[in-house]
C-alpha cells in the first residue's frame, strides 16, 4: 500500500511541476523572454514620447539618457525607435546634416 501511494505521491509531483515550470521553460527555449524586455522598452520609449513630446518631441540622446538612464546602448534605443516608426506612432523629425543622436521624436496622433 505504501508503494502505491508513493507512486502516486511521485506522479502528483511531476504533474505539479510540470504545469509550474512549463511556461517559464517554453519562453526560454522559444525566445520569448527577449521578445518581451524589447517590447517593454519599446513601451518605455512610447509612453514617455507621448508624453513630454509636444510639438518638438525629444532627441534620441535624451530619451537613452532620460528613459532608460544610459543604461541601454543607444544603437539599440535608434533601433527601438525605428521599430516603433515602422508602426506609424511616431514620426522623426531629422534636418539634412543633422547627427543621428539629435533626430527629434513626435508622437502621431491616429484618429480611428
Amino acid at each position: 500500500m505504501s508503494v502505491i501511494l508513493y507512486d502516486l505521491f511521485l506522479v502528483m509531483f511531476g504533474l505539479i511541476l510540470g504545469i509550474i515550470v512549463k511556461d517559464p521553460l517554453l519562453k526560454l527555449f522559444t525566445g520569448k523572454y527577449k521578445e518581451e524586455a524589447r517590447q517593454k522598452k519599446r513601451v518605455k520609449l512610447l509612453v514617455y514620447i507621448r508624453k513630454h513630446g509636444a510639438k518638438v518631441g525629444p532627441t534620441t540622446d535624451e530619451l537613452a539618457q532620460k528613459v532608460f538612464s544610459n543604461k541601454v546602448d543607444i544603437e539599440t534605443v535608434k533601433q527601438l525607435l525605428k521599430d516603433i516608426e515602422d508602426t506609424g506612432l511616431i514620426k522623426r523629425i531629422a534636418h539634412k546634416g543633422q547627427d543621428d543622436l539629435q533626430t527629434r521624436w513626435v508622437f502621431t496622433e491616429k484618429k480611428y
